[in-house]
């Protein structure tokens, strides 16, 4: 059996309605020569009879829940291809998006890891136009930013979905966490930056799938929390205080905002002090605005202006409805 140019990991549990379409967006693709491996995480829907339709066109690994970390983990330890890329279950990829990544490794052996940009669809595939243009704008800021640990620290607009790496540079990185819920695709972008070249190709060549099963704040909340406790332990394991300043500075502001969006005012802001220890200037941030604020008012003040915030976006409309 010959070695595929391209292993395609697809982690999935309990997304028999989109499961479909994610597959056959892969086998529809320019480049034919790529090996599928679908991960089961222990689905109790009818995911297995939806697979069961593609036959041998895919490979299977059924396994019991352990989460989309170990679902990822374990597609690539049976992975053949020498590039490795992903595509969450309930995502589409448009057909030349393997060829553009592709043709970007061989023009550039120094990049590890090559990712596309995305739109935003509805559950019938249907274009979001005003989250897809909040997602473009986050994507340029993050050109402009640079794919970099320090960069990422700040601000990590890439999504799974989009990314092809090196096997070598896998094995360099190593495993996906599988102690944080969500944002563990961000703990492992951060390990990737620390190793390798990040390369974007400024196309829109991924449909991401927004619905009501996408991951839960909750759970956003405390991957975040974790992935921030992660890599501030491990800056301080590091001899250059150069090269730990600004990224040890983003990780207590993405801290304060994880607990300001929570509604913890007082941890928020205390997070927010450690920051401004650092660099006084986040205080100009216009993204840390709201929790430069809550350390200068009352946590009733901020309170009211957090709802009405909500209340003007329509959240507080649709929570009531």
């Amino acid at each position: 059996m010959s070695t595929p140019l391209v292993s395609v990991v697809i982690a999935t549990y309990n997304r028999a309605h989109f499961i479909g379409e994610a597959i056959l967006s892969v086998l529809d693709q320019t480049v034919q020569d790529s090996e599928i491996i679908v991960v089961d995480d222990g689905s109790t829907d009818a995911t297995s009879q939806v697979l069961a339709q593609f036959g041998g066109r895919i490979q299977v690994v059924r396994q019991l829940n352990q989460g989309r970390s170990a679902a990822r983990n374990s597609g690539v330890s049976i992975a053949r291809a020498d590039i490795i890329a992903f595509l969450d279950s309930d995502d589409i990829w448009m057909p030349d998006k393997l060829a553009e990544q592709l043709s970007l490794f061989d023009a550039q052996p120094a990049v590890g890891l090559a990712h596309t940009f995305s739109d935003v669809v509805d559950e019938n595939g249907v274009v979001l136009r005003k989250q897809t243009r909040r997602r473009q704008h986050l994507y340029r800021d993050a050109v402009r930013r640079g794919y970099t640990y320090e960069g990422m620290s700040q601000q990590c607009t890439m999504f799974l979905s989009t990314v092809a790496i090196r096997r070598e540079c896998w094995e360099s990185v190593g495993l996906m966490d599988t102690n944080i819920p969500a944002f563990e695709d961000w703990d492992w972008y951060l390990r990737v930056a620390l190793n390798t070249k990040i390369d974007t190709i400024p196309e829109v060549l991924v449909h991401f799938r927004q619905h009501v099963g996408n991951t839960s704040s909750e759970e956003f909340f405390e991957g975040r929390l974790k992935t921030c406790q992660k890599h501030l332990a491990l800056l301080d394991k590091w001899s250059d205080s150069k090269l730990k300043g600004l990224p040890r500075c983003n990780f207590y502001l993405q801290l304060a905002g994880a607990y300001y969006v929570q509604g913890h005012t007082a941890e928020s802001v205390s997070w927010m002090r450690k920051a401004v220890l650092i660099d006084k200037l986040v205080l100009l941030r216009p993204s840390c605005l709201r929790y430069s604020l809550a350390m200068f008012f009352p946590a009733v003040i901020v309170s009211f202006g957090r709802w009405l915030g909500r209340l003007l976006s329509g959240e507080v409309r649709h929570e009531s409805s």
